[in-house]
């Protein structure tokens, strides 16, 4: 069984305008997972997100970590955030060190670890999100796809046990979105767990393990990507729609094309393998084969 990280029991939490972002939020999440957090504008993902790190603090209930609830002061937050490391939505807000190194070195720095210690993590982390190549580089110079990266490799250097990312791919790009997520499939595999928002459900079907759907500031379902998706009603009510891989695996199915028992696909890659396979054991007639030759 893998062990419980966050227990989230009844969160609520209004801003000072009396702007209510959460009500009676009640999750668990566990060790390993990849995460994927769904739900339209002012769902509430970003102030979920916020608590799990100690930035807000809960208007009512409480957030337990490994078991322990979550306390305020100076050193507890200090410890948490050692632990539980965060990357915001615009990189800009994130990196202000004067070349790509420098900023990666800053958290690991402020852990009161040597310069060896130091090095060898920053290394590491650039390694990890492959941009070791522009380390001395100005970090204003950088593109946005490129300064995600090093926003990442700055979280990733700290050595977190959880990576929390607020709308990792918005603003790039297909292809600087894929290099985003498989930096983090990659990070993943390390042993750590990642938990990001993100508006895009093909991504989130493909990637993640377990899909949260939010509205207006309540959980609507949690499980994994095709149970959730399975729930039409709750999909509606979120203002979102069905990754395109399910709806036509879906659509296959119903035109007998797929049995009823077939496994859903999670990729684009899987569903044209499954359509392959298929393709194979049609029985075409000779008939349909014979080409009129026109005079």
């Amino acid at each position: 069984m893998q062990p419980i990280l966050f227990n989230i029991d009844q969160l609520s939490h209004c801003y000072a305008d009396g702007t209510i972002a959460l009500r009676n939020v009640t999750l668990t999440i566990k060790q390993g997972k990849k995460i994927a957090l769904l739900g339209n504008n002012g769902a509430g993902k970003s102030t979920l997100l916020l608590h799990l790190n100690g930035i807000l603090r809960p208007t009512n209930g409480a957030i337990r970590f490994k078991g322990k609830e979550v306390a305020y002061d100076r050193k507890s937050l200090l410890s948490l955030r050692k632990q539980v490391g965060i990357v915001f939505q615009d990189p800009d807000s994130q990196l202000f060190s004067a070349s790509v190194i420098q900023d990666i070195s800053f958290g690991p720095q402020n852990l009161g670890l040597s310069k060896e210690e130091v090095l060898r993590k920053v290394e590491w982390a650039m390694e990890q999100t492959e941009t070791t190549r522009f380390k001395d580089k100005p970090t204003h110079f950088l593109s946005l796809g490129q300064k995600k990266r090093v926003a990442i490799a700055g979280v990733l250097a700290m050595d977190p046990d959880i990576m929390i990312l607020d709308e990792p791919t918005a603003g790039l790009d297909s292809y600087y979105s894929k290099q985003i997520m498989k930096v983090l499939d990659h990070i993943q595999k390390q042993g750590k767990t990642i938990i990001l928002s993100t508006h895009d459900v093909n991504l989130a079907f493909e990637w993640a393990d377990e899909l949260i759907v939010m509205n207006d500031g309540e959980i609507l379902c949690y499980g994994d990507p095709a149970t959730v998706f399975e729930q039409d009603k709750l999909i509606r009510k979120a203002h979102l729609e069905k990754p395109w891989v399910m709806e036509t695996f879906q659509t296959l199915v119903q035109a007998k094309i797929f049995p009823s028992n077939e496994s859903m696909p999670k990729s684009k890659e899987e569903l044209f393998e499954k359509i392959k396979d298929a393709s194979s054991n049609f029985k075409i007639s000779p008939s349909y084969m014979q080409i009129p030759i026109l005079n």
